[in-house]
């Protein structure tokens, strides 16, 4: 019998024959990548196989999960060469739904940011991530140009429909603003940078009673940790049920998040005051709402980055403008 070369790489790997392996289900909408449960050794051992996974994951995989203790399922194998990338993960078994997460879940995977930032603040230059992506300090003036883009066109969209857009044009004109400031790079990466997972937000967390793990780490690179924060900070009150979205509030406070956060940080090394993070809170706004939420704004429709999920107002799946007006009001005001 003929097999894919994939299934006879991962074989080898596992020291077993391509007939042992059985493909329990394939899994949808976890990933960009094609997701399958295997089981392997006559049904004694599972996991997950990712396939065609992008070549930032595959690096983070194959040099940083195997080498570090980071919040990850742990690699049980990987492909050697990139022409037919792949990862094979231990199986995390099913936890809470962020829905339903109480104030110890938010904490628990705050802490595990905190520690997994603190970890590789300033290692950017180490050969070990030379070809991780380094956009913040590489080419600086692209990615200005891409946040500054991004948010002429909201700006358009807001123009035309009179401001009536979750973000009103005024409010995207003042962090159009701050990008174009001479301070804001100095602000924004004043405490270095670090490993990022670039996704932080509740629904890319797998908790249990025995771990707390990040899925989906093929948008991680270099960049400031106060971003990692901010995006998970900002994101804490959404609730998705299926297409419909719901606003709750957040159960911390700024001020207690920050105060957790780095605790967390300052235990596995990293270096930051916390007057130079609350400086760096204002520049992690705009880079935040320029880069996450104007790309996405319409005048009736928000799309979710990172998922299928889209929701129209028209349909009443979104909270009211009214809501998410009050929303961005208060993370703008930060």
């Amino acid at each position: 019998m003929n097999y894919s070369p994939i299934l006879e790489e991962v074989a080898k790997k596992l020291k077993c024959t391509p007939d042992d392996i059985k493909f329990k289900r394939n899994l949808v909408g976890t990933s960009t990548a094609k997701v399958s449960e295997i089981t392997w050794d006559k049904g004694k051992k599972n996991g997950i196989l990712k396939q065609n996974t992008t070549k930032v994951e595959w690096l983070f995989y194959s040099k940083i999960a195997t080498n570090y203790k980071v919040p990850a399922p742990f690699p049980i194998a990987f492909s050697k060469s990139r022409d037919l990338p792949w990862v094979l993960l231990e199986k995390i078994q099913r936890g809470v739904h962020p829905k339903k997460w109480e104030k110890p879940n938010i904490e628990r995977a705050l802490k595990e940011l905190g520690y997994l930032n603190g970890q590789f603040q300033g290692r950017e230059s180490e050969k070990e991530f030379e070809e991780f992506p380094k956009s913040f300090t590489q080419d600086w003036e692209s990615t200005k140009a891409k946040l500054l883009e991004n948010l002429d066109k909201a700006i358009n969209i807001a123009t035309q429909y009179k401001e009536n857009t979750p973000i009103t044009k005024t409010e995207l004109e003042k962090v159009k603003k701050t990008i174009k400031s001479k301070e804001f790079l100095t602000d924004y990466l004043i405490a270095g940078t670090s490993l990022l997972h670039c996704a932080t937000w509740t629904y890319n967390f797998m908790q249990s009673t025995k771990c707390s793990c990040l899925l989906d780490w093929q948008e991680c690179s270099f960049g400031p940790p106060v971003r990692e924060f901010l995006h998970f900070y900002d994101l804490i009150p959404f609730h998705v049920e299926g297409i419909k979205i719901s606003i709750k509030e957040n159960p911390f406070s700024l001020d207690e998040m920050i105060k957790i956060y780095l605790e967390a940080f300052r235990k596995n090394k990293g270096k930051i005051t916390l007057k130079d993070f609350k400086k760096s809170i204002k520049p992690a706004v705009a880079f935040h709402i320029a880069n996450h939420w104007a790309p996405i704004l319409k005048p009736d429709v928000i799309y979710l980055h990172g998922g299928r999920y889209f929701v129209a107002r028209t349909l009443r799946l979104l909270p009211s403008r009214r809501v998410m007006r009050t929303h961005f009001k208060n993370l703008i005001s930060l």
